[in-house]
C-alpha cells in the first residue's frame, strides 16, 4: 500500500451502522474505497456475512452450480448418467452377442455340410478316360463337417472318421483336404422345390469350375491331379431351402466304395503349381485296356514301373508343341532316369524280352493348364513288342532276368 495512502485519515473510521437501517434497506452498496477494491480485485466471500453467502448469479469467467440453499449440486463421482447407462447397456448387449456368438460357433447351431456323394475320380490322366462313378448317392452316413467360415485361398482338414467333426483351418503347405475357392449360391439353378442331387461332382464342375479358373486365374488341367470339388448341405438342410455350397479344390484319387466321401490329403497349395498327375519311382501299373493303366502292387503281376519324373523345357511362345515334339522333349528329359536300364546293350531275357522305356504323354490341354512335369516308365516287351508281365521291382543291373513270360 502506497505510504500516502496508509497516511490519509479513514473519514468512515469508526462508522457504525444501525442494524434497522440496514435490514430496511433494500440495496447495500459498500464504501467508495470498498467498491474500488472490488473492481480491482473481486469481491470476497465472506462466509461470516450472510449477505454475501447468498446464492447469486456468477459473474465473470467462473461458473457456479446452480442449486437451493446456496449449495451448489455435487458433481457425479463415478455415478452413472443416463447417457452413461444407456452405452453400458449398448455394449452389455453386443458383449453378450459376441459371447453368443462364439459359442454358438464353437459347439450349438454351426451349419451342417458335407463332401461329394462320391470323392474325385482318378485322373483322365494321360493313360485312359476317369474312371465312373458307381458310389451310393445317398449321404446319411457321410460326415456332417461343422464351420462357419470358409475364407477363399485357405486350407482345411477335418477327421474322416467321425460323423460329426469340426474342421480345422490349416496352412496350404501342410497336409491338407480342401482348398477354399469362394461360396456360391445354388438356388437360380436349383429352386426350393428341386430334389437333392446325387451327382456332386459334376455340379461342382459345372457350377465351381468357372469359379475356380478365375481364383486360379488358368483352367484345371483335365489330366492333371487337381479337380473341383465342393462342401455342400446335407439331405435335411437342403430341404429346408439351403442351397449355398462352398466351392474348392481336392486331389483326384480311387473312389473307396465302403467310404465314397473319403478325400486324399495333399500339401502345398494349388495356385501356381504343377498340375501333374505324376507318380514317384517305384510306382507299378497294369495295362487293363490299350493306354489304360491301373496303379497296383509291384509284388504283384504288373507291366510298368515308374523310375521317376521329369520337367520338360517350356516352348518359346508358351503353346502345345506337336505331339511328336512332346515325345522328343520328354524322351530326352527321362533320358537320365532310363540310363541305368538301358546301359546293357540288347540283353534279352527269357523269350527274348527287353527293357522298353515310355512315359506319360502331356496333353495339349494339360500344357495350356501350365503342366510341364511327366512320369517316365520302364518295362519289358517281348520280340513281337507285347507288354510282358512281371512281378516285382526291375534290377537296373539285369531288368530283363527272372521276368515273367505271360504275354498280354
Amino acid at each position: 500500500m502506497p505510504a500516502d495512502a496508509a497516511a490519509e485519515p479513514d473519514p468512515f473510521a469508526g462508522l457504525v451502522l444501525d442494524d434497522a437501517f440496514v435490514a430496511a434497506a433494500t440495496r447495500y452498496e459498500a464504501p467508495a474505497r470498498t467498491r474500488d477494491a472490488i473492481a480491482r480485485f473481486g469481491a470476497a466471500e465472506d462466509e461470516r456475512s450472510p449477505l454475501l453467502a447468498k446464492p447469486r448469479r456468477a459473474r465473470g469467467r467462473r461458473a457456479r452450480w446452480a442449486g437451493s440453499a446456496g449449495r451448489p449440486p455435487r458433481p457425479p463421482r463415478g455415478g452413472w448418467t443416463r447417457g452413461r447407462v444407456i452405452l453400458a447397456a449398448i455394449s452389455l448387449t453386443l458383449l453378450v452377442s459376441t459371447l453368443v456368438a462364439f459359442v454358438r460357433s464353437e459347439f450349438d447351431d454351426v451349419p451342417r455340410t458335407t463332401v461329394p456323394a462320391a470323392a474325385p475320380g482318378p485322373s483322365a490322366g494321360p493313360t485312359g478316360p476317369a474312371a465312373g462313378e458307381t458310389a451310393d448317392a445317398s449321404d446319411e452316413n457321410f460326415p456332417e463337417l461343422r464351420r462357419w467360415t470358409w475364407e477363399s485361398g485357405h486350407c482345411y482338414r477335418w477327421s474322416q472318421a467321425s460323423g460329426d467333426t469340426s474342421v480345422k483351418d490349416v496352412p496350404c503347405a501342410g497336409p491338407h483336404l480342401f482348398e477354399a475357392v469362394g461360396r456360391l449360391d445354388l438356388s437360380p439353378a436349383y429352386p426350393d422345390d428341386a430334389p437333392y442331387p446325387s451327382e456332386w461332382n459334376d455340379i461342382a464342375d459345372r457350377h465351381c469350375g468357372p469359379m475356380v479358373t478365375t481364383y486360379l486365374g488358368y483352367s484345371l488341367d483335365p489330366f492333371g491331379r487337381y479337380t473341383a470339388s465342393s462342401i455342400h448341405p446335407p439331405r435335411p438342410e437342403w430341404g429346408d431351402g439351403h442351397r449355398e455350397v462352398v466351392c474348392g479344390l481336392a486331389v483326384k484319387g480311387e473312389v473307396d466304395p465302403a467310404r465314397p466321401w473319403f478325400l486324399y490329403t495333399f500339401s502345398g497349395g494349388v495356385r501356381g503349381a504343377d498340375q501333374a498327375q505324376t507318380f514317384p519311382a517305384g510306382t507299378c501299373f497294369r495295362e487293363v485296356a490299350d493306354q489304360q493303366d491301373d496303379v497296383v502292387p509291384c509284388e504283384g503281376p504288373h507291366h510298368f514301373e515308374s523310375v521317376g519324373t521329369a520337367v520338360l523345357p517350356d516352348s518359346a511362345d508358351g503353346a502345345p508343341p506337336s505331339v511328336e515334339r512332346i515325345d522328343e522333349l520328354t524322351d530326352a528329359a527321362c533320358s537320365p532316369r532310363f540310363a541305368p536300364y538301358l546301359d546293357h546293350g540288347d540283353s534279352r531275357g527269357n523269350g527274348g524280352v527287353v527293357v522298353e522305356v515310355s512315359w506319360h504323354r502331356i496333353h495339349p490341354e494339360s500344357w495350356r493348364a501350365g503342366t510341364r512335369t511327366a512320369t517316365c516308365l520302364v518295362g519289358l516287351v517281348d520280340g513281337a513288342g507285347r507288354p510282358v508281365e512281371t512281378t516285382g521291382r526291375l534290377d537296373p543291373a539285369n531288368p530283363a532276368a527272372g521276368a515273367g513270360t505271360a504275354n498280354v
